[in-house]
């Protein structure tokens, strides 16, 4: 009789049973992986790919999208900068216009006023000028008539001091 050690699975009579065991419990849990778990994880497989690729279309999409988007809003920031710059240019030239017709009809009121004034003080000049000739001519003639005793009308002091103006 063979020897019984503790450990029946090292003893080689029990070695065939053993084997078929084995072989039959390896091929009952291969045919349940194969047709319970690995197809149901073969489907989770399928669809986390489909949800990622799905996924990632709809990233794509949103990019284009967003890109789009942008390309919008710049086209928007755009024509209303030019627009601005339209507007703020017509409303320039439209003061400077209405700056030079002020400036225009100011310039006419000073030049009016220019001449007037220049009118006034041409006036006063020979009003003042008169005044000192006849204010001369009776000084003169006092003057003539005191050192020389010879009397002389103011129109001849005025005609004789016109003449020495002259030389």
């Amino acid at each position: 009789m063979p020897e019984k050690s503790g450990m029946p699975q090292l003893v080689p009579a029990d070695f065939a049973p053993q084997l078929i065991w084995l072989g039959i419990i390896f091929t009952l849990f291969y045919l349940a992986l194969s047709h319970l778990a690995l197809p149901r994880i073969e489907r989770v497989l399928k669809d986390r790919k489909a949800k990622i690729g799905g996924d990632l279309q709809a990233a794509r999409d949103a990019q284009h999208h967003a890109d789009k988007e942008a390309e919008r809003y710049e086209a928007e920031i755009s024509a209303a900068k030019t627009k601005g710059h339209g507007t703020i240019r017509t409303s320039r030239e439209k003061l400077d216009a209405e700056m030079n017709e002020k400036r225009k009809v100011l310039d006419s009121q000073l030049a009016e006023k220019t001449a007037e004034t220049e009118k006034r003080v041409q006036a006063l000049l020979e009003r003042a000028s008169g005044e000192m000739e006849a204010m001369t001519a009776g000084v003169v003639s006092d003057i003539v008539k005191e050192l020389a005793g010879v009397e002389v009308s103011d129109k001849e002091v005025q005609a004789a001091l016109r003449q020495r103006s002259k030389e």
